[in-house]
């Protein structure tokens, strides 16, 4: 049986559990990052995410509440301007709940908004490293553009300061950008494969993004109506039909695909040639960063969210000059090598191999607060699997305390945790061998 030296509770919604989302992606490559390092991660849902391959792929516990609250009245009071929805901060709320009557955790890395409240304030910011992680441009500048309310954007930064909270950003712009003793986390690349080289016939302009303001996708269509090159587009399901309906009618040569990962992805975006990102909403740039890598890659100048990234690395254009530059790109680097050459790729190998220890740093730096006497249940044990003791303890629903009282007497314990379980041994010759459930199994 696998044992692990750390557990993570990974907690976000359900709804960004998808291949063609930042979050998503997010989820796929922190979960590979930290298997390697055998760290184990569970991801903490509102709901019970679609089953669909990339879920799967995940090969995480997922854990969410049995009876989770439905979303609309929220959705009927707040149809133009979105806030706070305390019917899913519930759920966040049973679901670490659900997940504590099982496991024990280091830490949380809260990557919905909502969840960032929920986990800060249930009393075990002490026992638990609790990080907000910002996934949104609002959550780190005042000047942005969203959905959201005046005054719930201010809150999301205003939550960040909370007492006990740590914050995790993806770069370091956005860590200098913020007040708040911000560590620099940045997300792991979600493709391995992308930081191999790949020597294979490359065309098309590449645009990765769903159909919406915030990406631009009607400049991608304007661009390739200028250069009349080929179209290659990674996007949602949903944004397909938009893609297809643009671009047959500039009748140019086109390649959508939607929610891909794997090899396909890695495939697909090394067979371009150009990427064209345009933008002008990020909070980071996780698709940017994936084709910069590989293919040289334009952006529209004076955007903010192109300050993440060495600018010896990327190409910037306005409207007027667009399908000049990249129309020169495209013709003056028709193979791999050409883009190698000014060694990109080699600069990200490196500064990916040193990712873990950015992460594992932080992780190190929380002490859980420690028990001085043995007057806790938890202590009258040699050995004991917690869900056991859980229901030992025979409550229709656990007390915080019943928790805290484990994690602050942990340090007396070796703990152990496995795929599904963690155990808490005072036997330095114990090694759990039972026999463990399917990972979706009962969820």
């Amino acid at each position: 049986m696998r044992t692990y030296s750390k557990r993570i509770g990974f907690v976000v919604s359900s709804q960004t559990l998808i291949p063609h989302g930042g979050i998503g992606q997010f989820a796929k490559s922190f979960c590979e990052l930290m298997d390697t390092h055998n760290v184990k991660v569970d991801i903490i849902c509102d709901k019970e995410p679609k089953d669909s391959e990339f879920v799967k792929s995940l090969n995480a516990k997922i854990i969410y509440p049995a009876t989770p609250y439905l979303y609309t009245s929220h959705s009927n009071i707040f149809m133009y301007g979105d806030t706070y929805c305390y019917e899913r901060m519930a759920n966040f709320r049973n679901a670490i709940i659900k997940a504590l009557e099982t496991n024990l955790y280091d830490s949380f890395i809260c990557n919905t908004y909502e969840s960032i409240q929920v986990a800060s304030t249930m009393g075990l910011e002490d026992c638990i490293q609790i990080i907000g992680y910002t996934h949104l441009e609002s959550q780190i500048f005042k000047d942005t553009k969203n959905p959201f309310l005046v005054s719930t954007n201010d809150m999301m930064r205003k939550q960040l300061e909370s007492y006990g909270l740590w914050v995790g950003t993806q770069s370091k712009f956005n860590q200098l950008s913020m007040s708040n003793g911000a560590w620099h986390l940045p997300i792991p690349i979600t493709e391995r494969g992308l930081l191999e080289e790949h020597h294979k016939p490359r065309e098309g302009v590449l645009f990765i993004g769903r159909w919406e303001e915030g990406k631009n996708p009607e400049l991608f269509i304007d661009l390739i109506e200028q250069t009349k090159l080929p179209a290659k587009v990674m996007t949602s399901p949903n944004g397909v039909k938009k893609f297809e309906d643009r671009l047959k009618k500039i009748d140019v040569q086109y390649d959508i695909r939607a929610s891909i990962i794997g090899q396909e992805k890695v495939d697909f975006i090394t067979s371009s040639r150009v990427a064209f990102n345009p933008s002008t909403v990020e909070s980071y740039g996780m698709a940017f960063y994936e084709q910069h890598i590989q293919l040289p890659t334009v952006v529209l100048e004076n955007q903010r969210w192109t300050q993440n990234f060495d600018s010896n690395h990327f190409y910037t254009v306005n409207k007027k000059n667009m399908a000049e530059v990249v129309k020169e790109l495209y013709d003056s680097m028709p193979n791999s090598s050409d883009y190698y050459k000014l060694g990109n790729l080699e600069k990200h190998v490196a500064i990916e191999n040193n990712l873990f220890h950015k992460w594992n740093s932080c992780f190190n730096e929380f002490t859980s607060k420690q028990s001085n006497n043995n007057t806790a249940k938890i202590c009258n044990f040699n050995t004991v699997q917690l869900s056991d003791y859980i229901t030992a303890l025979n409550r229709n629903l656990i007390c915080i305390d019943d928790i805290r009282s484990v994690l602050t007497n942990k340090h007396k314990f070796r703990v152990i945790y496995t795929d599904n379980d963690t155990w808490l041994t005072k036997d330095p010759n114990f090694e759990p061998n039972t026999t463990e459930e399917n990972l979706f199994e009962g969820l």
